[in-house]
Formats: structure tokens, C-alpha cells, sequence
């Protein structure tokens, strides 16, 4: 170890001016004190300058700290990820595969991984996810003598055609059910369909049923639909058939509310008739007549709707004009805050809409728009600073947030501003040092896992026993490497 870094891991340890005895009494303390080493293991493990040699290291520990909270969820590093492979317990490789978000290469490690357990995991990780695995690895598991691997196999969209067809007469009547499909079905064999047709196995005639299955169309007249048994097929045409007239008018006076709604909802249902359910003793009725795309602004303002609480989808015929700046225009413009909200999902949005939509009346419509990747900077950290949602940390790692200036906030009352200040890439050391002081664990721990945070301070608090102060530390990128092993000396991992 450098000098510079021997005299900050003195500082870390409380003991920047003091006898070696002193320091190895120091030492031996934080050797001790085991709730500290796995603060340090889980900083080091999340921190994206840990060098492979560090990460291999923190990956040996048995048992890890903590696994099962964090390494099913986080994103790691690929780095991270491909030491934890490693891991010699595979309880902890079983919680990795959980993982959706790992690298391919080591998601397919873990699908061939020796433990059945941490195998299956991986496979069923990526079929419900959909994620791709290396074709070699989909066609290892379709041959596998394990039958639930095969059968797992089935769902993976990189295997070979010629690998799924012939699972379709497999020993095991799951796998064979698993293969057969509205895809796979005209591509097998005559003899291998007429031998599912006769299967002895109930799950394998149902896979039949379900990949022969062609839906009628539904009803688009009145005696069709009176002659309809099926609810969802009569729901469906109601909401969305081209039904011709007198089916229309039938619907919007029908007694069934949910077909009413349905009515109010088609686009084929005449203006003219949907508008007779502006009036409708049901709100969810009058409200999806106002969302209509071929009813006025006038008519729309004069619809006694009432919006319920949390969010709703965004009408198709608005997505449908996402790509049209002058629709967009309009539809910002409506008197209708559901349209509005509508808006802001566009992926591209005219710097006017957006400046319109930036000072809306509705507070939804603002939030909303801050979801989009265009969203102000000023309306984000208006958000930020006092929405009270669960996501709202999250406001911060948006396009627009981080910018010159915010460290004004740096005094500001609200904690959250303070944190703002953090955000700032003009941020001086000296403010990230004063934050890393702040009265708000949320800020102080933000401020120690900033790289710009003066070493003395960064290396000082490695040993804080504020809740998750040290782990933030030991994730600074600018945590030198050699303290990086130090920390893991301290805390017994073998090199």
C-alpha cells in the first residue's frame, strides 16, 4: 500500500496521528466488528470500478450478506456478475439466476450451471423474460435427459426449429404439449399430428385444440348476437366488431352496462349514437363516450364524466397518433385530462407540447410528462422535490435533471433539494464534503459514494456506523484498489 493510502486507511480507522499499536488495536476493533464487513462486502460488490481481482474475492464469501435481498434485483456490473458465478454456494448462484437483468454470457452460464436447481432458475429466468440464451446452450437443454429442462426448453424463443419440431414426440407427454403450437403445428410430420390427435395424454390433445383453434368473427349484426353464447365474444363485439347499425343501436340501449360501455368505447358506433350515452346512469359508461376521438371539445366539456384515481391506459386512437406533431398539439390542448395524460407517453413530443404540458392544470399530467425522456428540467426537480410517490428517487435519473446550478440547494431546508445539490457535475469536493456531513442519512449517503468526495472524508467513512454510510463508501468508484483488498483483509476474506 502507497504511503498517501496507508495514512488514509489510518484516518479510516480513526487513528490519523497515533502509534502502530494504537492503529493494530484500531485494526483488530473493526476486525471484529462483523456488521461492518458485510457493509463493506456489499458496497464493494455493487461498486462499478471494483476490479475482477476485488470482485473475486467478495464472491467467495459464504455465507454472502444479505443475498437474497439484493441479488435477485440489482443490476450489477458484468464483472460483478461473472464473479458471482463463481460463488462456491448454489443457494447464492440459485438467487443470481433470478436475475433478469444479467449478461447473457452469464445468465447461459448459470443455464448450464452443475446444480439442477441454479439450472432450471436460469432457463425459467430467460423463458419469462424472454430473453435469448446462445442457441448451442437452448439446444444442450432440449436433449437434456432431464425432462423438466426439455420441457423448459420449449419456451425459449433461440431454439432451432429443427430442435423444437422433433420434441413434439418426446417420452414425457409435458414436453410434447410444451412443442405443439399454432407455429409448430403444420410444420410437424403428418404422422407425428395424427399421433397427438390419438395422444393418451389429456395435456397433449389440449395443446391440439389450442394450436387448431380459429376464432369466428364476432357478431356484427343483431341476430348474430343474440345468437352468441359466449360472454367475452359478445363483450368483444360490442367494444370493438364492426357492427353495423342496428346492432349499434341495439347496444347503446342494451341493459347489460358493460355492453353499454362497450358501445360507448367502438369506434364503428356512430357519434351520434355514442352521445346518447352522455347521459348513461353509469359513470365508467359517460366517461368512455368522452374519450371518443370522433366527439368535439364542445361536446366533450359538456359530458358529466368524473375521472377516477390512478392511472389509466392511454386511449389507442391518441397512441395510434403519436407520430403526428399537430395531433399531439391538439390533443394537448384538450379540455379532456385524461387525453392530456395521454399525451406525455408520446415518444417524441414538440418542444411546445412539452412546454404546454410542462405548466398543466393537473398535477397527474405534469407527473406524467415526467416520465418521458423530454420532460423539463425545472418540472423534474419541481417533482422531485415534493412528490411523495415510491419512485420519485428516480426522477433524479432522468435525462434532464442533472445540470449546472443545482448546487444551490446545497442549504436549502428540504433534504431533498440537498440531495439535488449532488446532482450538480459542477459539485465542488468541498460541497460533497459538507453534504457528506448532512443531518439526512439519505444525503449523507449519497455524498459518500460520490467519486468526487475528497479521499480523507471517503476513506473516514469506511469505518461510519450510520446506517448504510460505510456501504455507500466502499461503492465510490474512487475507492483505490488497494483499499479495496485492505477492506476485505480487515474483514477476513482470503486473498
Amino acid at each position: 500500500m502507497g504511503r498517501e493510502d496507508d495514512q488514509l486507511t489510518r484516518v479510516a480507522f480513526g487513528v490519523a496521528v497515533a502509534s502502530d499499536a494504537a492503529r493494530a488495536d484500531a485494526v483488530r476493533r473493526l476486525g471484529a466488528d462483523t456488521a461492518l464487513h458485510a457493509e463493506w462486502l456489499l458496497g464493494l460488490a455493487a461498486n462499478g470500478a471494483a476490479p475482477d481481482a476485488v470482485l473475486r474475492r467478495v464472491f467467495t464469501v459464504d455465507p454472502l450478506p444479505d443475498a437474497r435481498y439484493w441479488l435477485p434485483h440489482h443490476r450489477l456490473s458484468p464483472a460483478a456478475a461473472r464473479a458471482a458465478v463463481g460463488h462456491p454456494d448454489p443457494g447464492v448462484r440459485k438467487l443470481l439466476a433470478e436475475n433478469p437483468r444479467l449478461p447473457p454470457d452469464v445468465l447461459a452460464a448459470l443455464a448450464e450451471d452443475p446444480d439442477p436447481k441454479v439450472q432450471r432458475t436460469a432457463v425459467i429466468t430467460a423463458w419469462e423474460h424472454d430473453l435469448e440464451l446462445p442457441p448451442e446452450a437452448t439446444v444442450r437443454l432440449a436433449t437434456s435427459p432431464d425432462a423438466r429442462l426439455r420441457f423448459l426448453a420449449t419456451g425459449l424463443r433461440s431454439l432451432p426449429e429443427e430442435v423444437l419440431l422433433p420434441l413434439a414426440e418426446d417420452p414425457d407427454p409435458r414436453v410434447r404439449a410444451a412443442a405443439i403450437d399454432s407455429w409448430s403445428w403444420p410444420r410437424l410430420r403428418p404422422e407425428v399430428r395424427a399421433a397427438a390427435l390419438a395422444d393418451p395424454d389429456a395435456r397433449v390433445r389440449k395443446a391440439v385444440v389450442r394450436a387448431t383453434h380459429v376464432d369466428a368473427p364476432l357478431p356484427t349484426t343483431v341476430e348474430d348476437f343474440r345468437a352468441e353464447t359466449d360472454e367475452r365474444r359478445r363483450r368483444d363485439a360490442a367494444s370493438g366488431a364492426p357492427v353495423d347499425a342496428a346492432l349499434a343501436a341495439f347496444l347503446v340501449t342494451h341493459e347489460d352496462d358493460a355492453l353499454r360501455h362497450g358501445a360507448a368505447r367502438n369506434p364503428h358506433v356512430p357519434a351520434t349514437l355514442a352521445l346518447a350515452l352522455a347521459c348513461d346512469p353509469d359513470p365508467s359508461v359517460r366517461l368512455a363516450v368522452s374519450l371518443r376521438a370522433d366527439v368535439t371539445e364542445e361536446q366533450r366539456a359538456a359530458i358529466d364524466y368524473t375521472v377516477p384515481a390512478g392511472r389509466h391506459p392511454v386511449p389507442d386512437w391518441v397512441a395510434e397518433r403519436f407520430g403526428d406533431p399537430d395531433a399531439l398539439r391538439e390533443i394537448a390542448a384538450s379540455c379532456h385530462v385524461l387525453l392530456r395524460r395521454g399525451v406525455t407517453c408520446a415518444p417524441q413530443l414538440p418542444a411546445d407540447v412539452t412546454a404546454r404540458l410542462a405548466v398543466d392544470d393537473d398535477y397527474f399530467v405534469r407527473l406524467m410528462l415526467c416520465e418521458n425522456d423530454h420532460a423539463p428540467h425545472a418540472l423534474l426537480l419541481e417533482m422531485f422535490a415534493d412528490w411523495d410517490g415510491l419512485s420519485w428517487g428516480t426522477l433524479a435519473y432522468r435525462r434532464g435533471f442533472a445540470r449546472p446550478g443545482l448546487a444551490r440547494f446545497a442549504d436549502d431546508p428540504n433534504h431533498r433539494l440537498r440531495y439535488a445539490a449532488l446532482f450538480d457535475p459542477r459539485a465542488a469536493p468541498e460541497l460533497v464534503e459538507r453534504l457528506s456531513h448532512d443531518t439526512s442519512d439519505m444525503v449523507g449517503r449519497h455524498a459518500a459514494a460520490d467519486p468526487r468526495l475528497p479521499r480523507p472524508r471517503l476513506v473516514e467513512l469506511l469505518g461510519a456506523q450510520a446506517e448504510g454510510v460505510a456501504r455507500a463508501a466502499a461503492r465510490n468508484p474512487a475507492l483505490p484498489v488497494e483499499l479495496m483488498h485492505h477492506l476485505l483483509d480487515v474483514a477476513g476474506v482470503e486473498r
